[in-house]
């Protein structure tokens, strides 16, 4: 292995053993030494390829919150009418779930429990995701596909609360509803398809 390619794996290694740090224990909940054990790396290693705890972090929350900004640029590239869109957006968000059913709910914890950096990521990273969100329900209202009296942004923030109820509760929701793992997805993708139902024409 080359210089270079040791870095990466190292580089991934710690964002890698952070990430499922952060999504279990939060950010005041993790130490330097614990993300240096789990990834197999000295933790002088963590200061010198990210700077500290604190650009970790913001690294690691950056990195999850473009699974949903990627998708959101898939979605939004698709030739298909603006409630096809909403729905796809949907189904998508049930599928990231599947892979990635712990780490998602650590963006969402930045809500409720704010770090340093919830300022800058609710403006430059959830906003995108609210925006793109009001602006395919205001296509859907203007097209009448959604009833006239519905608020764009009352939509968004409806389904987003949806899909943040979900992913913080999502080990209650497996064990109450008696899910096999993995198929409490299907939960999420009909309760945001009946809320649609619910506004649609």
């Amino acid at each position: 292995m080359n210089p270079v390619e040791a870095s990466a794996s190292s580089a991934e290694k710690i964002l890698l053993a952070a990430t499922d740090l952060f999504a279990a224990n939060h950010f005041n909940g993790v130490s330097i030494k614990e993300i240096a054990k789990k990834s197999g790396v000295n933790s002088a290693l963590i200061s010198y390829y990210f700077g500290g705890k604190k650009n970790l972090y913001q690294e690691v929350l950056n990195e999850q919150s473009n699974l949903f900004l990627n998708l959101i640029a898939r979605v939004s590239s698709k030739d298909i009418a603006p409630l096809a869109k909403l729905r796809e957006y949907i189904t998508a968000i049930s599928e990231v779930q599947k892979l990635h059913p712990h780490r998602i709910h650590l963006i969402y914890r930045e809500l409720l429990t704010p770090t340093f950096m919830c300022d800058s990521f609710i403006k430059n990273r959830l906003y995108k995701i609210h925006k793109f969100m009001s602006e395919l329900v205001t296509e859907a209202i203007a097209d009448g596909s959604i009833h006239n009296n519905m608020q764009p942004t009352h939509v968004a923030f409806t389904l987003e609360s949806i899909i943040v109820f979900f992913f913080l509760t999502h080990d209650q929701i497996r064990d109450l509803g008696h899910f096999e793992n993995g198929t409490e997805s299907t939960y999420l993708e009909e309760a945001l398809n009946t809320y649609l139902s619910s506004i649609t024409n």
